[in-house]
């Protein structure tokens, strides 16, 4: 008689452990939680098209994460507060719908040829706000231009409310675990201290106890001195190890801010991008960190819109007298005449940089691509 066990089919773990890993990550990243709601929008309001905005500073909007799209227009398009329909909604906080975007009269058209290529119609905007707070914009779109009916907007609107309980459940599940990691590399260290540290002055002080009682020609005295030196480099190895541990978050905010950007730009395009602090970088203030943060979204956003690039190396380091940011792409480089893109938002970049008294520049490098260097005053 054949064994009935082997013939019961197996419970999928991979596929288990992949849907419980997705949601742990959807509780830790916001992005990730907003975009679990995107994904259901068409068959929750029966819209076409789907895609969220996420907020990039104060003042504008990149959009992505487009479902059932046919072409990649939509993606990394960046709104200004404003402009087009996701623009209008930043500004007013409420729904706002169009039933033919390409010839309405109530929004601009800076989008328009996005909207063709796409074959975009009817469109609909709600915002994703909590307690104020703008978290992002919900669109939804038809390809045929006709009136959306009330069902639709209530729908969205639902999904929006979903999509802000989504993204602050994940935004305090983050700050819980940074804090966590935080207090983690705190007990870290002040564990080291107590153990690796004390070996050290134990080791430290048992050879100068030894030393003490050689000649001072001795062969044995000279290598004992050697190792008396070896510890005392170990020991200030060690306490800027734990310094670096136990930094309270303000001289980690740079780095905390870059690498929030350089994980964004990655999610956003799938193109590495990887952060290298090459050397200590000491405590700014906050307007210096947000102007090199800055600085550096706006650089990232010109290699996803121009560079077609592979990879990008966010690096920083002291140079001058200064911090430097330095944003190196490998993509097909400066166009003709060495006239870098991105015209207001580099000139932006530049002036926010001249309020700390810093500077930016461009050009190219050893690898055929962009460079972009930010510099403050320390």
């Amino acid at each position: 008689m054949p064994d009935s066990r082997r013939t019961r089919p197996m419970p999928n773990a991979l596929f288990e452990l992949t849907e419980g890993y997705s949601q742990v990550l959807a509780l830790l990243d916001q992005s990730v939680a907003m975009r679990r709601v995107v994904d259901e929008v068409p068959d929750l309001t029966g819209v076409d098209v789907a895609w969220v905005g996420e907020p990039d500073g104060e003042d504008r909007l990149v959009l992505g994460h487009t479902v059932n799209a046919r072409t990649p227009a939509v993606d990394g398009l960046v709104v200004p507060t404003g402009c087009g329909l996701g623009g209008q909604v930043m500004l007013r906080r409420s729904p706002l719908w169009v039933s033919d975007y390409r010839r309405s009269d109530t929004i601009t058209h800076h989008f328009n040829a996005q909207a063709e290529i796409e074959g975009l119609g009817a469109m609909i905007a709600v915002p994703v706000v909590h307690e104020g707070r703008l978290l992002g914009v919900l669109y939804g779109s038809n390809r045929e231009t006709s009136p959306f009916g009330d069902r639709t907007a209530e729908s969205l609107q639902k999904a929006a409310s979903r999509a802000a309980a989504a993204a602050v459940v994940a935004e305090r599940a983050r700050h819980a675990a940074e804090i966590a990691v935080h207090e983690e590399r705190r007990r870290l260290a002040l564990e080291l201290h107590d153990t690796v540290g004390a070996m050290l002055f134990s080791i430290g002080a048992g050879i100068r106890t030894l030393t003490g009682e050689l000649p001072a020609g001795d062969a044995v005295y000279a290598r004992l001195t050697e190792l008396e030196e070896q510890a005392v480099q170990a020991a200030a190895a060690l306490r800027v190890s734990l310094h670096a541990l136990h930094a309270p978050p303000e001289e980690v905010a740079l780095g905390v801010a870059l690498r929030g950007h350089c994980r964004a730009f990655q999610e956003r395009t799938g193109v590495i991008a990887r952060l290298i602090i090459v050397t200590e970088v000491p405590g700014l203030p906050p307007a210096t960190i947000k102007a090199l943060a800055d600085a550096t979204r706006e650089a990232l956003l010109n290699v996803e819109k121009h560079a077609r690039a592979r990879s990008v190396v966010v690096s920083v380091f002291t140079h001058s007298g200064g911090v430097c940011v330095t944003i190196a792409d490998d993509g097909v480089g400066l166009p003709p005449g060495d006239r870098p893109p991105g015209g207001l938002g580099l000139a932006t970049m530049a002036e926010r940089l001249e309020r700390v008294g810093g500077e930016a520049q461009v050009g190219r490098n050893e690898d055929g691509g962009v460079s972009v260097q930010a510099w403050v005053p320390t």
